[in-house]
């Protein structure tokens, strides 16, 4: 778990993006912002993360104010989830989601330079997809594909009735047995 700070001001006030990345799968979700207090991370983490995939074992984070704060450690003491914030100035530590930030940063900032554009909260949304249906070469599939078990239509697949290409779409069982070894 992460933020982006000090992004312009959207349409809708938002200001931050807050992301969690899941370290087995890599898997993105991000959520824009208007404030970084305790409550509203809070919120934000059952809305985004707890309500799709139900309580971690365990949450890493950077040593933010919001995220070390009482309200929060009760929230996650409540779900059952063991708080864990690595040592100061390591982002080692923390590398998969530092990962991420950067590359969502990277995207966001360019956006948002091109043409002082006003709706970036919107574009994250569209950005984080395209993050999550990217092809993963360490893991050796879309991070999409790892969470939900199928990948989503394309536009292209969508207007054109392809069919699937993917071999393991056509013997899944096979696929799974090879995964599971």
């Amino acid at each position: 778990m992460d933020h982006i700070p000090s992004l312009p001001k959207s349409y809708k006030g938002h200001t931050e993006l807050l992301i969690w990345v899941g370290l087995f799968t890599g898997y993105v979700i991000a959520k824009a912002s208007a404030s970084r207090t305790a409550q509203t991370i809070a919120e934000s983490c059952e809305e985004c993360v707890f309500r799709r995939f139900g309580a971690s074992e365990t949450i890493l984070h950077d040593r933010e104010p919001g995220f070390m704060s009482d309200f929060f450690k009760a929230f996650n003491r409540i779900l059952g989830q063991r708080q864990r914030a690595p040592m100061a100035y390591r982002p080692q530590a923390n590398g998969t989601t530092e990962r991420m930030v950067q590359t969502m940063t990277r995207a966001l900032k360019m956006y948002v330079a091109d043409e002082d554009q006003r709706d970036w909260d919107e574009y994250a949304e569209r950005l984080t997809f395209a993050v999550n249906t990217a092809h993963d070469r360490i893991r050796g599939d879309t991070l999409f594909f790892l969470v939900h078990g199928w990948d989503p239509r394309t536009a292209l697949e969508a207007t054109i009735p392809l069919g699937s290409t993917r071999r393991r779409d056509r013997d899944p069982r096979r696929w799974r047995y090879r995964i599971q070894k």
